[in-house]
């Protein structure tokens, strides 16, 4: 099978036609804009490299939600199978399996990724057999492979950094690889659902908890809750640069933020004639 190279992963991950490109278009609009807001927060986020041999690495990362201080796995395997690329002094243009345990990513992606064989076999296990064996009818219909803004951000801090996917580099830091020492480091997605919850519940000054609740009832929670929060992030990001441009998103659209976007000079414009209009009303009449 073709495997995916990450940075034609993050453009475009199932190759996409037109229809279907303007929808996921939107949604990595979303994505960019936390990881510009990431950008500003961390200066760096927790890495590991692990070393097979010189055609196979494992990169181990912890991103930070932006919710509750909850943080998820993204692990990408990096490999070829090219003696061209076995000598490249980066792994830019290395095929990948991933990984990630972020709810999100898991739900709505870990059916159709596990299915198309990009999942890191030894790590799939971690997402349950409710996800490995259930499709995503309702958030993925069309099995699309694909990622959450965890992957996303974690990927675009790889590709963003000249020294981070750089092999000499890696060469210095990376442990030799052990495929239990990485699994025991890498939570499950029911620890992930645990932990999340577990901070809903205190920042709330709720009950602890519940173990019996089920774990598709607890995702459902969770997505909604992200949900929630991206127009406001697009907001904020796009309103603190420095561009001419303000994107602000509009009405929902098929469950969806639309972005509707407005420049300086049409917002003035638009001041302007109110204010025209406005002296253009009439006069009450004096009486006499």
């Amino acid at each position: 099978m073709a495997y995916p190279v990450l940075f034609r992963f993050l453009e475009n991950p199932s190759y996409l036609d037109h229809k279907q490109l303007g929808l996921f278009w939107m949604k990595k609009m979303n994505y960019r804009a936390r990881w510009e807001e990431y950008r500003r927060t961390y200066n760096t986020f927790k890495t590991r490299y692990f070393i097979e041999d010189e055609n196979s690495y494992y990169v181990h990362m912890l991103i930070p939600s932006n919710n509750r201080g909850n943080t998820y796995d993204v692990v990408i395997h990096f490999f070829t199978k090219s003696s061209i690329h076995a000598t490249d002094y980066s792994l830019r243009n290395y095929d990948i399996e991933i990984f990630s345990n972020n709810p999100v990513f898991a739900f709505q992606f870990g059916y159709a990724n596990h299915k198309a064989g990009i999942v890191i076999p030894f790590l799939a296990h971690k997402l349950s057999d409710i996800v490995l064996k259930t499709p995503a009818k309702k958030n993925n219909p069309s099995n699309a492979i694909g990622y959450d803004h965890s992957f996303y951000i974690a990927g675009m801090a790889l590709m963003d950094s000249a020294r981070l996917l750089n092999k000499a580099y890696i060469k210095e830091v990376a442990s030799p690889f052990d495929m239990k020492e990485l699994i025991k480091e890498v939570r499950s997605l029911e620890d992930i659902m645990a932990e999340y919850q577990d901070n809903k519940d205190k920042d709330a000054n709720k009950k602890a908890f519940n173990k019996d609740k089920s774990l598709l009832d607890r995702a459902g929670e969770f997505i909604e809750d992200a949900k929630s929060k991206v127009g406001e992030l697009v907001d904020r990001t796009f309103r603190s640069g420095s561009g001419s441009n303000v994107v602000k998103p509009s009405k929902s659209v098929g469950g969806k933020p639309a972005i509707k976007q407005a420049t300086r000079k049409s917002a003035t414009r638009s001041i302007t004639t109110s204010a025209t209009k406005a002296v253009k009303r009439k006069k009450p009449k004096r009486k006499i």
